[in-house]
């Protein structure tokens, strides 16, 4: 990413990024000390699979996960909270006795706390999204939540089309989608039980597993590579299938091992029961995992946001590695800014647009003033085709037709997603409208620096890069 982005200066957790913690701030790596930070992780990774002092390979990749992944947080798939439960596992894992060969040790609480663990941020996403909707007065569970997420996805992370079939069926049918939201919230909520028992621990970690599945696929959101390891956690029994007295056994016999994962669990629980970056700012890797909180409807009077992008980097859309994830950050936005002159040194094309109507007011810092109460807003850092900008106003009219129940309404869903693929492929057209001007302008460039000598006094014709960008408000 160019170094000119102010976006490229931050290091860091999550989407803000925040500090390790709240307190410590990551380095700043240069891309070979990247690639080599990177080697090392994988290195200590590997040996401690070994016999060789297992404990101390993994607490340096622990310090190791806190210099690699703090700079790729703007990464399509690894911002937001996706990869904050390595450094934690790895912690827990090197104070654990049972992996050196030369203690001997068969203590089993670092299964109970890694379960806590677990199942401390799985309880208390499901309480934000129980309180979200309580504080706005819609059930979360209602099908047309799930369905506005994955509409949202199918502007950002466009599938294949045998994804996106499932997708649309999913979309057209809110009463099946009810189910699904529903068991959801009571997977998240009732994960609390889920350390206490190993056959419950069987239940919910497969449960686990098949629910980030679903997100990976529903809505391209790879939760699956980063926490589907952990949650192996619960298809191990705990031989004695006593977790108490584990943890006892823990306090009595091994304090000086047993202390300080106890107390780094325990830091992890309050967080999540006190749900303190839902209200406060974030302290990651602890956290209590307010993701999705909103009750939404397509058809709801909120705003909305959304984004299309191509991915220049290894020629493939958002759901793929190795481009920025363009969702978060806009030029509406004063927290996740990226301003229109910024915008126009990414490396891919990306179009953001959307309504801010009748947002409420704990939304109202992610807007900026001038953006606030925009029936559309359009922002491109390429050129569009009348077409597109005519295409993207009739999706905001039809989504911001105030009716809520098209949400039930089949004709009206299949309208929504044949006008949502019109603006897909309408936005492919402009890409490939735009790289064909650049094309040229790239070619005489490279024919005249390797033509022309230096001492020549040939003026360039302007153009600034292989992309002429523009942004567009409107």
């Amino acid at each position: 990413m160019p170094h000119s982005l102010t976006l490229a200066t931050k290091r860091g957790l999550g989407a803000h990024p925040g500090k390790l913690y709240g307190i410590f701030t990551p380095p700043t790596l240069t891309p070979l000390q990247l690639r080599l930070t990177g080697g090392a992780f994988t290195a200590c990774l590997l040996a401690a699979c070994l016999p060789l002092a297992p404990r101390v390979f993994l607490f340096l990749a622990y310090i190791l996960s806190f210099c690699y992944f703090p700079q790729l947080y703007a990464e399509s798939t690894l911002s937001g909270h996706s990869s904050i439960l390595i450094p934690s596992v790895l912690f827990l894992l090197c104070c654990s006795p049972s992996l050196d060969h030369e203690v001997r040790s068969r203590s089993e609480w670092p299964l109970q706390l890694l379960r806590i663990y677990l199942a401390s941020g799985y309880f208390s996403s499901g309480m934000c999204k129980l309180l979200c909707g309580a504080r706005f007065g819609r059930f979360w569970g209602k099908g047309t939540t799930l369905q506005m997420y994955i509409f949202d996805s199918m502007w950002s992370r466009p599938a294949w089309a045998p994804v996106r079939a499932l997708q649309c069926f999913l979309i057209r049918r809110p009463r099946l989608s009810t189910l699904a939201a529903c068991a959801a919230v009571a997977f998240e909520s009732g994960f609390i039980l889920a350390p206490f028992s190993d056959e419950i621990g069987v239940v919910f970690g497969a449960h686990g597993l098949l629910f980030h599945l679903g997100i990976h696929v529903l809505q391209g959101l790879d939760f699956t590579t980063w926490w589907s390891p952990a949650l192996l956690v619960f298809f191990v029994g705990i031989p004695s299938n006593e977790p108490f007295a584990a943890l006892h056994n823990g306090w009595q016999h091994e304090l000086p091992f047993f202390l300080p994962a106890a107390i780094y669990t325990a830091l992890q629980v309050l967080t999540a029961v006190t749900l303190r970056d839902f209200w406060l700012d974030d302290v990651l890797p602890f956290s209590c995992c307010p993701m999705f909180m909103l009750p939404r409807s397509i058809y709801d009077d909120w705003p909305k946001w959304w984004t299309m992008t191509d991915s220049p980097l290894n020629g493939s859309r958002t759901r793929m590695p190795g481009s920025m994830e363009p969702l978060y950050w806009s030029p509406a936005s004063p927290i996740f800014e990226m301003t229109p002159e910024e915008a126009k040194l990414l490396p891919q094309r990306v179009l953001w647009f959307g309504s801010t109507t009748g947002c409420p007011r704990e939304v109202l810092k992610f807007i900026k003033p001038e953006c606030r109460n925009r029936e559309v807003l359009i922002f491109a850092n390429f050129e569009l085709s009348a077409q597109l900008k005519g295409l993207l106003h009739q999706t905001m009219a039809e989504v911001n037709c105030g009716d809520t129940g098209r949400a039930y309404d089949d004709g009206a869903l299949q309208r929504l997603l044949a006008l949502q693929q019109e603006c897909l492929e309408a936005f492919d057209a402009c890409v490939r409208e735009d790289k064909a001007r650049q094309q040229p302008r790239v070619e005489a460039r490279v024919s005249k620096h390797a033509v022309v000598p230096p001492s020549s006094s040939s003026s360039s014709d302007g153009s600034t890069g292989a992309t002429t960008a523009h942004a567009k408000d409107e």
